[in-house]
């Protein structure tokens, strides 16, 4: 009897480090460092304005660097601004145009302001986000940050 109790209770320790080892290798990736996040904002913006019919496209924010935002980490940001060369006038095509732009990169829009127009959409995944803004015309202004993130691995 004493040996099938220490056999059940041996078993029981080998089933929980087991399910101990499965909770670790399920646990959601801690995602991209700050680094990592401002490539994918830089690629997805670069991208959106070679896409389009951008001139004049001038880099408002380098980028490139830390900005602290809580303890060990940090955000990044980039943005750029230019003219639509296209033959459409109204502010809030190019906006939908810059927008869906964003959708076919997997930014889902978050608030829009169509007064302005302006929005925010966010690439969950990639853990940023990039405003939209096309309040004068013909001009655009494509601004974006990374969240708050860790700076290396």
């Amino acid at each position: 009897m004493v040996r099938l109790a220490s056999a059940r209770a041996g078993a029981a320790v080998i089933v929980a480090l087991g399910m101990l080892a499965l909770g670790a290798c399920s646990s959601e990736p801690p995602g991209p460092t700050a680094a990592q996040a401002e490539a994918t904002l830089k690629a997805d913006i670069d991208w959106l304005v070679k896409s389009t019919h951008a001139k004049d496209v001038t880099v408002t924010d380098e980028g490139g660097k830390d900005i602290p935002c809580g303890e060990g980490k940090a955000k990044r940001t980039y943005g750029v601004a230019g003219v639509d060369a296209s033959s459409v006038d109204e502010p809030v095509i190019i906006f939908n145009m810059l927008t869906g732009g964003l959708g076919k990169r997997g930014y889902k829009v978050v608030s829009v302001d169509w007064k302005t127009p302006s929005n925010e959409s966010v690439k969950g995944e990639s853990r940023v986000k990039i405003t939209v803004d096309s309040s004068r015309k013909k001009h655009f202004e494509l601004s974006g940050e990374t969240q708050c993130l860790r700076v290396a691995l």
